[in-house]
C-alpha cells in the first residue's frame, strides 16, 4: 500500500472539504460502499482525520505548525508527535462538579435523598 499516496490525497482541499461536510452533514458518501472498508479505506479515513486535525491547529495558530509542515510528511509526523507528548504534560482538571460528602460531627458520611 502506498501510504504517501493516501497522505498526498487525503491532505488535499478537495478530499478535506468533502470529509468535513461528510462529518457534519451526514449525506456525503466518500465510498460506494457503506461496509466492510478496505485496509486501504480504512488508513484514507485516518489520514483525512489527520490533516483535518492539522488545519484545524493551523486555524487555532498553535504553536509549531504552518503549510510548510502540513507538505512535509516527516515534519508533519514531528508535530504529530509533539502534539500528543504535549498533551500528556497538561495537568488533568479535577472533576469540579463532585459533590462535597457531607460530614457529620462524627466524621460518618451522611445521604440526603431529593423528592421530585
Amino acid at each position: 500500500m502506498n501510504f504517501h499516496a493516501l497522505r498526498k490525497v487525503a491532505k488535499s482541499n478537495k478530499y478535506q472539504i468533502l470529509y468535513n461536510r461528510a462529518k457534519n452533514l451526514g449525506t456525503i458518501k466518500l465510498f460506494s460502499n457503506d461496509v466492510n472498508y478496505t485496509q486501504a479505506q480504512i488508513w484514507f479515513l485516518y489520514w483525512l482525520e489527520v490533516y483535518s486535525s492539522l488545519y484545524t491547529d493551523l486555524a487555532m495558530n498553535e504553536k509549531y505548525i504552518d503549510e510548510e509542515v502540513i507538505e512535509d510528511d516527516l515534519r508533519t509526523d514531528a508535530y504529530i508527535l509533539y502534539r500528543q507528548e504535549k498533551r500528556k504534560e497538561k495537568p488533568k482538571l479535577e472533576n469540579f462538579n463532585k459533590k462535597k460528602e457531607k460530614v457529620t460531627p462524627n466524621n460518618i458520611p451522611t445521604i440526603r435523598f431529593r423528592s421530585k
